[in-house]
This record gives C-alpha cells, structure tokens and sequence, in this order.
C-alpha cells in the first residue's frame, strides 16, 4: 500500500477522533459549568497573563502548539467578535503587533498566524473572544505537522506551571525592552499627559 495513503487515513483518523472528543468535552463543560469563563477567572490571568491595559489582556496558552503560542483578549466579557467595539477591534490589533515584536525578542520568531473562532459550531471552546497568536521561527516544523498539530492541540496535556512562568517571564521581559526602546526613540513623539 502506498506510504501517503496510510499518512493520509492516518491523519483523518486522528483529525476525526480530535473533533468528536473536543465537541463532547466542549458540551460536558457547558452542562458542569454553563456560567464560567476561564478568561474572567482571576487565578487563570494571574498565573497565565504577561501583558495588561486598560482593554486587552495578552496571555499564554495552557495547551500552546509550539511555545510561542499567545491568546489576546479583551477584557470585557464579550462572546463573539461582532460584539466588540470598533475602540477594542483597534486595540486589540494593537496588542497583537505589541505581542508578535515580543516574541520576536523573547523566541527569535519571524512569521505568525492569527487564529479566531466565533461559536461554538467552528470550534470555540471558551465563550470569551479570543485571538491565537502562533509565531513560528524560520526553519520550524513543516506546515502539514503544524497543521496537524493545531487541529488536536486540545487533545494535549497542559503544559506545567513551571513551563508557563518562563514563558510568561520571557514575555514580560520582552514587553518591557520593547516599551523601553519605543520611550527612548527620538522620532516618535513624548506626550505629556
């Protein structure tokens, strides 16, 4: 039998397995906990969050697909991208180029994908919107592993506390120099407030 024919049934089967087993852990979550939202839950951001304003939170992700896999989301409670307003539409594209140089800095990135679901038919697994930010490295894993690595990342274990320190402390580092370097650049502009 051909190699690609078995890679082929190999991977649909996994990726069918992936569906079935995310949409029944997606309903048995909604029937045990109908009101909760991981993204308003204080002791998740607290642990996960390495970036804060006034409208957008930037976090990493407990189940990353590679490491440097980020969440961006608003810090009102809204279940679906319409439902936004145009000032946090804005700020959160702000965010995701605050969050992309970060990694750049902290993980030698240099390309990135931005991921977003609205509803739970296409896969929305918490009812708070959010953005994946998945920078890769030049050279990283081809894209069909990539692909294939986004289709069941939530079949993954999540990662250990530990590891989602360093990550947030690399970033919040990261942020820091970037925030640093932009007060000292002579070309953009000082406001006094």
């Amino acid at each position: 039998m051909n190699n690609k024919v078995i890679y082929s049934g190999f991977i649909s089967t996994i990726f069918c397995a992936g569906i079935l087993f995310y949409y029944t852990k997606i309903n048995l979550q909604k029937l045990a906990h109908p009101n909760s939202c991981v993204f308003c839950d204080k002791q998740i951001l607290d642990r996960q969050k390495f970036y804060e304003d006034d409208l957008v939170i930037a976090l990493c992700t407990h189940k990353p697909i590679i490491q440097s896999h980020f969440l961006i989301i608003p810090k009102r409670h809204v279940k679906r991208l319409e439902m936004l307003s145009l000032e946090e539409v804005s700020h959160i594209y702000q965010v995701i180029g605050k969050v992309n140089r970060a990694s750049v800095k902290a993980f030698q990135t240099s390309s990135y994908l931005i991921h977003q679901k609205n509803g739970l038919e296409v896969g929305q697994s918490v009812p708070h919107v959010h953005f994946h930010l998945i920078a890769k490295r030049t050279g990283d894993s081809s894209s069909v592993k990539f692909l294939t690595k986004l289709l069941i990342a939530h079949l993954k274990r999540p990662i250990s506390s530990e590891e989602i320190y360093k990550t947030v402390e690399k970033m919040k580092a990261a942020i820091k120099a970037q925030e640093l370097s932009f007060s000292q650049d002579p070309l953009i502009p000082k406001l006094d407030y």
